[in-house]
C-alpha cells in the first residue's frame, strides 16, 4: 500500500506596535511594519522541489533533505475588521501598525524537516522588514548552508493545519 500524504503549517504573526494578551500563546508578536508583497515575493522562491538543507536544524537526521513545496502564501487581515485601512498618496491601502493585523504564513507541501516551517516563517520575517531581499531567500535555497537563511521563528504561531492522504493503492 502507498500513500502520499500533503500536509498544510500556518504560522501567526501578530503584527501590531503593542501586544495583545489573548494572542499571547498562538502568535509571534512582530512590533515592525511587515511588507506582505515582499514576504509573498520572497515565498514563491520556495515552490517546487529543492534541497531545504538551509531551512532545517543543523544537526538533522533525515535521510534527505529533499521535500516539495506546492504552495505558501502570506496573508494579511486587519484586527479591526469594521474600520478599514486609509489609503496611501498611491490609492493603496495604507496599514495602521496602531490597529495591528494578524499575518497568515500557510504553507503546503509533501514533508517537512525539523523546523522547517519555522525557519520559513523566521525568514520571511526577515525579508517582510527589508533585512534580506526577496532574491536572498533564493540564494539560500541554493547555497544549502543553514547560516544563510533567516532565524527559527518561535514555536508560538505554529499549528498543523490539514494533513491529506492522496493516491492510494492497495
Amino acid at each position: 500500500r502507498h500513500c502520499s500524504t500533503i500536509k498544510t503549517y500556518e504560522y501567526h504573526i501578530l503584527n501590531r506596535t503593542f501586544r495583545l494578551p489573548q494572542m499571547r500563546n498562538n502568535t509571534f508578536f512582530c512590533h515592525y511594519a511587515l511588507d506582505l508583497e515582499t514576504m509573498n515575493e520572497a515565498a514563491q522562491y520556495l515552490v517546487g522541489e529543492h534541497d531545504f538543507k538551509s531551512f532545517c536544524s543543523v544537526n538533522t537526521q533525515a535521510e534527505t533533505t529533499v521535500r516539495t513545496i506546492y504552495s505558501i502564501e502570506v496573508t494579511g487581515q486587519s484586527l479591526s475588521r469594521d474600520v478599514p485601512d486609509s489609503e496611501d498618496e498611491d490609492g493603496g491601502e495604507k496599514f495602521d501598525l496602531d490597529r495591528g493585523r494578524e499575518i497568515v504564513i500557510r504553507v503546503s507541501g509533501n514533508g517537512f524537516l525539523y523546523n522547517m516551517v519555522r525557519i520559513i516563517a523566521g525568514t520571511l520575517i526577515d525579508a517582510g522588514c527589508k533585512r534580506r531581499t526577496p532574491l536572498s531567500v533564493k540564494e539560500a535555497l541554493d547555497g544549502c548552508n543553514r547560516e544563510l537563511a533567516g532565524p527559527t521563528a518561535p514555536p508560538q504561531g505554529l499549528t498543523l493545519i490539514e494533513i491529506k492522504h492522496v493516491g492510494t493503492k492497495l
